[in-house]
């Protein structure tokens, strides 16, 4: 009896997809750099391992010229709304962001080393799209 529990057990949890492991999200919107007083459109598109990490790449254009990072971020689910917190560094400065994801939402705010801050908002673009 007692091994045909443990079996049924096994067999269960092996067959339940691990939540989120390779899910991509797309998310699109605008970034504003407060510090010049300029805006742009923002994209990022990342992939998350299920552990809490993802790896992103966000393109955009800043002041007509077009962009494209990639970035490591870290997530901490909490209740109805995701916590992250990344770093990256983008044309030589370092830069630091803090957001979370709410339902369909992604916003942000960054600092960079030399002095750029400001936020960003995005909404999902494509839904969820487990790989």
């Amino acid at each position: 009896m007692r091994a045909l529990l443990i079996l049924s057990l096994v067999l269960t949890c092996s067959s339940l997809p691990a939540q989120d492991e390779g899910e991509t999200r797309t998310w699109q919107g605008k970034w504003n750099n407060r510090k010049y007083g300029t805006t742009g459109p923002l994209k990022c598109v990342a992939k998350h391992d299920g552990e809490g990490n993802w790896d992103a790449t966000f393109t955009g254009t800043f002041k007509g010229d077009p962009f494209e990072y990639k970035a490591k971020f870290q997530s901490k689910p909490g209740k109805g709304v995701t916590d992250l917190s990344g770093k990256a560094v983008i044309r030589g400065h370092d830069y630091e962001w803090a957001g979370a994801i709410k339902g369909n939402l992604l916003r942000g705010r960054y600092r960079s080393s030399v002095g750029y801050f400001g936020e960003f908002e995005m909404k999902e673009a494509a839904g969820r799209n487990p790989e």
